[in-house]
């Protein structure tokens, strides 16, 4: 119970920090400040989040202070969006900051990784797996791209991604150093952490203009992979391969924004929609009805909507300069699925189920306005929380891999969507 608290305290005491280096930093007068002080430039923080991260560590295994190693760690990783902000905000972005980095978010969470693999706690095959592959990725890969290419090799989304994830299960480490009786899902969350540190290495090799794409494809894959499993009965594993499909499409949009795209990216961006967000959800839905003609209706029913959905996005909507920005007409695809799904597993009520999916296609057909989730919804939600929120959803997601319930997965999905709604009724009444 005591980690719990060390725990809790860390985590407010360094979000309350965090924004309040988000606040001071609107400032013209402080944006200056730190302009001329070396030891606050965002390479200098890189440093200080590195010394204290592994002084943290020494308290925490060596002198056996808890709370001052649990409470210096969480800074330390704090700070890693600290360096960022200050970078952006000041305009201090500079090719050694975008190497060094990635270097001291690796010499900051692998260290007590490792101890706590020592432990017992972790996995150690796969920590020593994920070491490797980190070498390989920060030093190999890395430099040889930037002796015999222009490509960049900074930190991507994979790598940040990988980075948090790694600090959440330091903290997540700690909590069953202290005994307490909760669910032991590491093995899972390291397998996902490795596979990330590889994406976040070969797509270091990859020319920019293709990421949209291979993120599309991503999302297909995902997609046919879900298909698979719901053949084989396996429902709450399918529905955890589509929100990972989702992820890929959150960030496919961004990345041709910011990097261009190919010719074919848009329509192979709605096919992996389509069968993601359309035909696996669809399947889902025929299957859990026992594969009766009223069943395969309503699945049909579903798909079709989706179907059109993304047709008229692509044909009208896109083109439509009526249409605000940052806002869908009808209910996206990626939030047809989580309703749809959650609906489906959720209920044992067939006919309770089907009522609610036929509500879902009609909101996919409808024109009632709904907000993009990336563009504007995250966007209203501070960096600190998201994070936070990132930590929650990871944990959620391997639990649920764990222990594979259908019913608290379903109603996890349509609270989420029910949070969305709202949140997307409050954002577009704004005035």
């Amino acid at each position: 119970m005591e980690h719990i608290i060390y725990i809790v305290i860390s985590l407010a005491v360094a979000s309350l920090v965090y924004l309040g280096f988000v606040l001071i930093l609107r400032k013209e007068n402080i944006k200056r400040y730190f302009t001329i002080h070396w030891f606050l430039h965002p390479n200098a923080i890189c440093f200080w989040r590195l010394l204290i991260g592994l002084s943290g560590m020494l308290l925490y295994f060596i002198v056996g202070q808890k709370f001052w190693g649990i409470f210096l760690f969480t800074h330390s990783a704090m700070l890693d969006g600290v360096d960022g902000l200050v970078a952006r905000s000041c305009n201090l972005i500079t090719i050694f900051g975008e190497e060094i980095d990635p270097l001291c978010d690796k010499l900051t969470y692998l260290p007590p990784m490792v101890i706590f693999a020592h432990q017992g706690l972790l996995d150690i095959d796969l920590i020593w797996t994920l070491v490797i592959i980190e070498i390989l990725g920060q030093f190999a890969v890395r430099y040889i791209i930037k002796r015999f290419t222009s490509f960049s090799v900074g930190a991507n989304n994979f790598g940040k991604i990988k980075a948090v994830l790694c600090f959440a299960l330091i903290v997540y480490c700690a909590l069953l150093d202290g005994a307490l009786e909760i669910p032991d899902f590491t093995r899972q969350i390291l397998y996902v952490a490795i596979i990330l540190a590889v994406a976040s290495s070969v797509f270091k090799t990859i020319p920019n203009r293709f990421y949209a794409d291979i993120l599309s494809i991503l999302n297909l894959s995902c997609g046919i992979i879900g298909i698979v499993l719901v053949f084989q009965g396996r429902y709450v594993t399918a529905a955890i391969s589509i929100l990972t499909g989702q992820i890929f499409d959150l960030f496919d949009g961004r990345m041709a924004e910011k990097h261009g795209g190919t010719r074919m990216g848009p329509w192979l961006d709605d096919i992996a929609d389509l069968v993601s967000f359309g035909m696996c959800p669809g399947l889902l839905i025929l299957m859990q009805g026992r594969v009766t003609p009223v069943s395969f209706l309503f699945g049909i029913i579903y798909f079709l909507s989706v179907g059109f959905r993304l047709y008229r996005y692509l044909i009208y909507d896109k083109y439509d300069e009526a249409l605000p920005s940052g806002l869908f007409n009808g209910l996206p695809s990626p939030a047809g699925a989580i309703m749809a799904m959650g609906a489906a597993l959720f209920w044992e009520n067939l006919w309770i189920s089907r009522i609610v999916i036929l509500f879902c296609s009609f909101l996919l057909i409808s024109h009632i306005r709904f907000v993009h989730f990336g563009r504007v919804v995250l966007r209203e939600i501070p960096r600190t929380f998201i994070v936070l929120l990132g930590f929650i959803i990871v944990f959620i997601i391997a639990y649920m891999i764990k222990v594979k319930d259908a019913e608290i997965l379903g109603a996890l999905l349509l609270m989420s969507f029910l949070v969305y709604a709202f949140i997307s009724s409050r954002l577009i009444m704004r005035p």
